[in-house]
């Protein structure tokens, strides 16, 4: 008899802590590229993939009894018959956790027939092209992008699709050979015209709401933007300025731009002094650099006549927001005539370029106030503050805009309104499909009163058809399955400066609304 024993420890410099090891997940994404020989061997190649497994079990679906037990980036080999086959891939985690899937691999000895390819330009990611291809008889295909020398081909399933990223926009020759166990493969070649996206295709980021003490605004459809005698004026510049739409916004866009001026009004300054942030959006398919420079022409020569921020590194294709100190210029930010953008000279698109500072507290809930434009501003759950049943979504706000556009007046003489115009959101309860139409009786602006407590952070909607975000919740229930309430209490908390509002209603039992609402 042989006994042996084994110890181990864990090497000096290797952290023993498995704690990890209970957060892991179970195995995702598992599936298997499936290659066959081009002799009517049969040898098919399965090399499984799954992201966080260290593992596979592949069942080849022809009657083995036992799964081949594969390492991740490995492959198993197996000789089929002709036929229709239904793999099935087991992954395994490091903990043992298990996730399986399955798919069929067509196993045939005649050459692909009634080849179809789609190429498409990606209408997101610049310069990235997707191939498809779908052959019968086939079980996989390869593709060549033409881009690159000696150029090793992409293998992909028989239907699936693969994706690559051009570094450069042109016309490149792109082909597909479509394989199965057959010898004669079924080909495809295209001279294929890869583009660069370079504008953006889709608007800036929608800025926050401000009151209008709190923000200059030179350019943005958010604010209310003060005067601009001068665009591009005629510097000597390069600059090519353009206003383009984007989405449904007003947007800057400019060519070539080495640099470029806004000239406000020089016999009326703009005073920043009270501000403390200078805030633009940009997109740039190509520029390098980008900077932001701001004048006082009443200052002799010097840094407190102007001053530049460059940015510290320039992102390419998304929307960018950007918000710097006022402190970081020395212009003397008393009487502001010119500002500049100089870039490296590639094509720039500004938004949204404003100056202002922190919210200015308000005086409790006095003022006008309306639902904040993004996701979630209207919420039911099962518990306070949560979503987990329905919460609108950001197409939400456009699709309901005469929702959104509503707005709840609370007056220092305590009295409130319900400001509808001639369009708001209808549910079928109101006796109407769910969209926007005419304010229904009661709920149609009648007059009513408030009381808010800041103690209890509670605010109560008194007179019948009143209300906050949506008419159905009151503190009995849900319209119609309760009578129209004379009065509503709402658990209220203000934040941002008392400029954000967040309401929770508990709508009969455990039933929880939540609204979010903005001054205006």
């Amino acid at each position: 008899m042989l006994a042996v024993t084994i110890s181990c420890s864990v090497p000096e410099g290797i952290d023993g802590d498995t704690s990890f090891l209970a957060s892991a997940s179970d195995p995702a994404a598992v599936s298997a590229l499936a290659t066959i020989t081009q002799n009517n061997s049969g040898k098919v190649t399965l090399t499984p993939r799954g992201e966080g497994a260290t593992k596979f079990e592949v069942y080849f679906g022809d009657g083995t009894a036992q799964p081949a037990i594969v390492s991740a980036g490995s492959s198993a080999v197996h000789i089929y018959r002709e036929g229709v086959y239904t793999v099935k891939i087991v992954a395994i985690g490091i903990t043992g956790k298990r996730t399986e899937s399955t798919q069929q691999i067509n196993v045939s000895f005649r050459s692909p027939e009634n080849l179809v390819v789609t190429i498409e330009n990606d209408r997101a990611i610049s310069k990235k092209v997707t191939v498809r291809a779908t052959a019968d008889f086939a079980l996989f295909y390869e593709v060549y992008f033409g881009d690159v020398p000696n150029e090793v081909p992409v293998q992909v399933n028989n239907g699936e699709a693969t994706s690559h990223i051009y570094a450069n926009a042109g016309t490149y020759t792109i082909k597909i050979v479509s394989k199965s166990g057959a010898v004669r493969t079924t080909n495809y070649q295209e001279d294929f015209v890869v583009t660069a996206i370079m504008a953006p295709t889709t608007a800036a980021p929608t800025p926050p709401s401000r009151i209008a003490g709190d923000v200059v605004s030179i350019f943005s459809d958010a604010y209310t933007n003060i005067g601009v005698s001068e665009w591009n004026p005629g510097w000597g510049q390069s600059t090519v300025l353009t206003n383009v739409t984007i989405g449904s916004n007003n947007t800057l866009k400019y060519g070539a731009l080495n640099y470029t001026g806004i000239v406000t009004d020089y016999g009326n300054a703009t005073n920043l002094s009270n501000m403390t942030y200078v805030h633009f959006d940009y997109w740039t398919p190509d520029a390098t650099t980008l900077g932001f420079k701001i004048v006082n022409t009443s200052q002799p020569n010097g840094p407190t006549k102007e001053s530049q921020v460059d940015l510290s590194t320039v992102t390419r294709m998304n929307w960018v927001s950007v918000d710097i100190p006022l402190s970081d210029f020395t212009t003397n930010k008393s009487a502001i005539t010119q500002m500049l953008f100089a870039s490296s000279g590639g094509t720039v698109f500004i938004d949204n370029l404003y100056f202002y500072k922190n919210p200015t507290p308000a005086s409790g809930i006095q003022g006008t106030w309306k639902l904040a434009p993004e996701a979630g501003a209207l919420k039911v759950g099962d518990s306070y503050g949560a979503g987990n049943w329905w919460s609108n979504s950001v197409q939400d706000v456009t699709t309901r805009a005469c929702l959104f556009d509503d707005t709840y007046v609370f007056a220092t003489n305590g009295s409130f309104s319900n400001v509808l115009g001639s369009s708001t959101w209808l549910e079928a309860w109101q006796g109407t499909a769910n969209a926007c139409g005419a304010p229904v009786a009661p709920h149609n602006g009648a007059s009513a009163t408030y009381t808010y407590n800041s103690s209890t952070n509670k605010v109560t909607i008194n007179g019948s058809g009143a209300y906050l975000g949506l008419p159905k919740a009151n503190n009995s229930g849900e319209l119609p399955n309760v009578a129209v309430p004379s009065s509503i209490v709402y658990n209220v908390v203000l934040s941002n400066g008392n400029n954000t509002m967040e309401l929770v209603i508990e709508a009969g039992n455990g039933v929880f609304w939540s609204f979010k609402l903005v001054r205006v």
